[in-house]
């Protein structure tokens, strides 16, 4: 593992509060590649596997798809968020949105690290998706709660993804404006209370706009 992605890993686990004593071994992720030009509205797959350093897979660990916008000078944008299996592979789909900018997607999957396992991340891989229609919008248009969010928001109900993985879905929202906080960097601590309102917002009982609202609450009173 590089300097760099020692260091990487060291910040995010000391941001999250996990100790770094935990990360004892390194991790490998792969992500298939969905191909170079995709069409909007199609449904694009994206699959891949988890493993240790020394070849043996890791089971029930959260996989987010990201697109890396470091190229064009802005955060990082989550596509879909996932567990892998018991044989660590993993499988999500995504309704392909292209950019109005035109841009390429960098697609690459990414584990936070925790549980004897440290951080990584895939190769990345490029694909451009075609407009079909004048009428598309960004992967993140503004102010409006991506589809994964409300997957993670399931899963973390459900138990299925840790609190550090919903904190990084929550800064992600809040990089990108659509949740409003003035500091992105503080440690996010979420009460288990506050997953009977994460079901809510799942099941329809409230709405985006509410559950939002409210997480923007929490982050104003220092309560998150």
């Amino acid at each position: 593992m590089e300097l760099r992605e020692i260091i990487l890993t060291s910040i995010i686990f000391l941001s999250f509060g996990i100790p770094i004593a935990y990360a004892t071994s390194y991790a490998t992720l792969h992500l298939d590649s969905v191909g170079n030009i995709l069409r909007e509205d199609s449904i694009v797959t994206f699959s891949g596997q988890l493993t240790s350093s020394n070849g043996t897979t890791i089971p029930h660990r959260t996989v987010f798809i990201e697109d890396d916008t470091s190229y064009f000078v802005r955060p990082n944008i989550i596509i879909a968020i996932t567990t892998t299996d018991s044989d660590g592979k993993f499988s999500v789909s995504w309704k392909a949105v292209p950019k109005d900018n035109g841009n390429p997607f960098h697609f690459y999957a990414k584990y936070l690290g925790g549980n004897f396992f440290g951080y990584t991340k895939s190769e990345s891989y490029e694909s451009i998706v075609k407009h079909t229609n004048q009428s598309s919008t960004d992967v993140v248009p503004s102010k409006t709660i991506p589809i994964w969010f409300e997957d993670a928001s399931k899963m973390w109900h459900d138990g299925e993804i840790r609190d550090i993985d919903y904190s990084w879905s929550i800064k992600n929202l809040i990089e990108h404006g659509i949740i409003k906080s003035n500091d992105i960097d503080t440690e996010l601590k979420l009460p288990s209370w506050l997953k009977k309102t994460a079901n809510l917002f799942v099941n329809g009982e409230i709405s985006k706009e509410e559950y939002v609202n409210n997480l923007q609450y929490l982050l104003k009173s220092n309560i998150i």
